[in-house]
């Protein structure tokens, strides 16, 4: 009997897999991603902060601009920064344009957290992927979070 190809193979593995099964990887997936979050004394909205004033402009490093990335509201993201100030990884800083919302940078010890941030176990694992398989994943995860995103709004409105 002669092997099929893997990818004949891994197409009549993903044809036979039923919906409820696909959910319950992409739900085990965010669960394990989750959990590994919770690491170095942070929680995973933490990382995302400090992950979010690294890249962000220095027009959008502010607690208001954060809430808004994260569809949060703005109470539990002040708390957030609060904690990552009062641990040293992050700077409030006056703001030329709005004296009501500080700016905020990372830290040197920001920086220092952000190179043993969990996230790079994924990062890596992605790296080690098919350039193929990681197109085909983007373009499925991108269309899968819209989607979500949509019914979520749908059902805000019920």
């Amino acid at each position: 009997m002669t092997e099929l190809p893997r990818k004949v193979q891994a197409e009549e593995m993903a044809s036979k897999l039923s919906m409820a099964g696909l959910a319950t990887v992409v739900e085990n997936t965010s669960r394990l991603l989750h959990a590994s979050a919770h690491s170095e004394g942070l929680y995973p909205a933490q990382w995302v902060a400090l992950r979010y004033f690294a890249e962000a402009s220095e027009a959008q490093c502010t607690a208001s601009a954060l809430a808004r990335y994260q569809d949060l509201a703005i109470a539990s993201v002040a708390r957030t920064v609060v904690t990552l100030v009062d641990k040293g990884l992050l700077n409030k800083l006056p703001n030329p344009r709005d004296a009501r919302a500080d700016l905020l940078e990372l830290t040197e010890k920001g920086r220092e957290m952000l190179k043993r941030d969990p996230r790079l176990v994924l990062e890596r694992a992605l790296a080690e992927m098919p350039d193929e398989d990681i197109e085909a994943y983007a373009r499925t995860a991108t269309k899968l979070l819209r989607r979500l995103l949509e019914l979520r709004q749908e059902n805000v409105g019920d």
